[in-house]
């Protein structure tokens, strides 16, 4: 076979199972369901990072966001760090994108040619004013593509982002309970996440994203959602699936695009999302949080034709995947050789069932300090605590470890019961300790240089310390 086209089709904060092929009843996804159908899915699939640049920035090198220079939305990609489409144009391979990007540091049309980005860059919202021209540049450019070198495509849909417009007008003005206004009946609502009522017992970096009467982020959200009732809440799930239904529909159009052309039988897909949306569960919005539904993503290798070896309609339950891994699956499938730098390994081997000897852990970071451990049974989150004017992202570093939470994923896979406490557990929790300094002693990490990382690390470091303080002296 000759080098396969490959197009990566990606969402934006969609949670792993807001998909109706994997069982929810609540929304219909038919074009995401018909890249499930002609593929292989994996299970056990996690963002580096759960927030948006951070993610990407690791889909675009393969290496984590503690490496990248950009641990949160504004920080910078280190310039020396090749990026995907680099390393494709460099070795033959026409490579494109269209869509949203949103890789801060990195100027998109310098590393691949752009169907669609607009003269401006495409903001963190507004997906319905951007994903159909998306769609139709895809479909403009399948429809015309003539040349003999084989393409590589990237397609960043906006929606379901836009879940956090909606959450936005809540700082405006009180949104009317949608059954008391006859919009919708109380049994079209999606019911409550079955972790809605949540352990208290978090880590402090948890806490102060999300929680509490002056979160990091967010203040004014969190203000009006502290008056929300449980149909508020549920109303919020039931936006999230409306938006993931829209970039449904837009995925149809592509796929049906790609039906049409000469070359879809020489063309693998691959679909993922950079992180999820909390939509109520632990009683939180949105992402930053190092919960299942918030790290947890979809991760699927399809193709429309039988000439790639992958078992269609397939379920990994097995192997651990990360945002890493893309990078060097993407060269692996194009026949390129990996770089040596990159943190990531190539899923070309557990899509074509072959021996590997492959990781026994996810490992995600989030918000400079936070860090999560996930095995087969269980969970470990805990944090770094910060130091002022340090510009570095800690780890390993045993005598910084913050509080620590701990979840049977078998018996508690909703993350309701925190049992860190119980002493039968200590010898697990120094095994998951040892296990996170091994992973990141391998890490390549260098000091933030830029002006605006520097203020936004100390600006969050004083804020976590200060809570540090207050817990303490109470």
């Amino acid at each position: 076979m000759n080098k396969p086209n490959i197009i990566f089709i990606n969402t934006d904060q969609q949670t792993w199972n807001t998909i109706s092929a994997y069982g929810n009843p609540h929304l219909n996804t038919p074009h995401i369901d018909r890249i499930i159908h002609n593929g292989v899915s994996f299970m056990r699939s996690y963002c580096t990072d759960p927030v948006c640049s951070p993610a990407r920035s690791s889909w675009a090198t393969g290496m984590y966001s503690s490496e990248t220079g950009v641990p949160f939305n504004g920080g910078s990609l280190h310039s020396d760090i090749p990026d995907l489409g680099q390393i494709l144009r460099a070795h033959n391979y026409n490579a494109y994108h269209t869509g949203k990007w949103h890789v801060s540091g990195r100027d998109v049309r310098e590393s691949f040619q752009c169907l669609f980005f607009g003269k401006r860059t495409i903001p963190a919202g507004g997906g319905e004013f951007y994903d159909p021209v998306t769609t139709r540049s895809v479909v403009d450019f399948l429809s015309r593509y003539e040349e003999n070198k084989p393409f590589y495509l990237q397609i960043g849909y906006v929606n379901p982002h836009d879940i956090c417009e909606y959450e936005h007008n809540h700082e405006q003005k009180n949104i009317p309970d949608p059954v008391e206004q006859g919009f919708l009946s109380s049994e079209e609502l999606p019911p409550l996440p079955a972790n809605f009522n949540y352990d208290e017992r978090e880590t402090v970096t948890q806490i102060v994203m999300r929680r509490g009467d002056n979160p990091l982020i967010h203040k004014r959200i969190m203000a009006a959602a502290a008056n929300w009732s449980e149909r508020h809440w549920r109303y919020l799930l039931w936006q999230l699936y409306r938006f993931v239904e829209k970039v449904d529909v837009e995925i149809g159009m592509v796929l049906n695009a790609l039906e049409a052309t000469p070359f879809k039988d020489n063309t693998l897909i691959i679909f993922s999302v950079d992180h999820g949306e909390a939509a109520g569960s632990h009683q939180m919005i949105q992402k930053c949080t190092l919960y299942e539904e918030s790290i947890k993503v979809p991760l699927v290798v399809a193709s429309l034709s039988d000439r790639f070896i992958l078992d269609k309609d397939t379920r990994d339950e097995e192997h651990f995947v990360s945002g890493v891994d893309l990078l060097p699956t993407i060269l692996d499938y194009a026949g390129l050789e990996i770089p040596e730098h990159v943190s990531g390994m190539s899923i070309r081997p557990l899509v074509e069932k072959q021996t590997t000897n492959w990781r026994k852990h996810a490992y995600v970071e989030s918000n400079c300090w936070g860090r999560a451990l996930i095995s087969d049974r269980y969970k470990y989150i805990t944090e770094y605590i910060p130091r002022e004017d340090e510009f570095t992202i800690p780890g390993p570093a045993p005598e910084r470890l913050g509080k620590e939470q701990l979840f049977d994923l078998q018996e508690d896979p909703a993350e309701t019961r925190n049992i860190v406490d119980d002493p039968q557990n200590e010898d697990l929790l120094n095994e998951f300790r040892q296990t996170l300094f091994s992973i990141e002693g391998k890490l390549n990490r260098r000091p933030h240089c830029a002006k605006r990382s520097k203020q936004v690390i100390n600006n969050w470091s004083k804020r976590i310390l200060d809570y540090w303080k207050t817990q303490l002296s109470s």
